[in-house]
């Protein structure tokens, strides 16, 4: 028998930033394992800061689907866009209209799917990855690799010199 109780959802973070330079959007997976995977977007085309939002919130809908999930808990600091897709804002405009179509329809494909407005303090490290996305100049596709780098790369020798008092005898 298997026991599905206390199974843990997929959490992702979801961001955008938009500059001189471009738009981007930025998702941070935490498996229910607690592995944590990043992803930045570029997005080739003009987007409002709202429209933005709605790339990055599918483009997170859209790895967590390929990658099997079946619980999912989102969490955005765009207050319009957790408040249209809670339906507590209408959305009006046409574009706002069929993204949200399209995350409803979207979400579907989960058993469970919960949207939630954290404040950008939680949602910094997402930010970072839309933001890094947005400012990069040229269109070739790269791979960041961060690595930590536990001690410093010189040696400095420490121990006790010798030390000639000139002066008084």
């Amino acid at each position: 028998m298997v026991c599905l109780v206390g199974v843990n959802p997929w959490k992702v973070f979801v961001d955008s930033a938009s500059n001189a330079t471009g738009v981007g959007a930025g998702i941070v997976i935490i498996t229910p394992e607690g592995i944590k995977l990043e992803h930045s977007f570029r997005l080739g085309f003009r987007a409002s800061n709202n429209e933005a939002e709605y790339e990055a919130l599918l483009a997170g809908l859209k790895v967590v689907l390929d990658l099997g999930a079946k619980e999912v808990q989102i969490y955005s600091d765009s207050r319009v866009l957790v408040n249209q897709v809670q339906e507590s804002f209408k959305a009006k405009d046409p574009q706002m209209v069929e993204y949200l179509r399209v995350v409803k329809q979207t979400m579907r494909y989960f058993s469970s799917v919960k949207v939630e407005q954290v404040a950008r303090g939680q949602n910094r490290h997402a930010d970072s990855l839309a933001t890094l996305a947005s400012s990069i100049a040229n269109e070739v596709p790269r791979l960041i690799k961060v690595e930590l780098v536990v001690e410093p790369s010189i040696i400095v020798k420490t121990g006790v010199s010798q030390v000639t008092i000139v002066g008084k005898c």
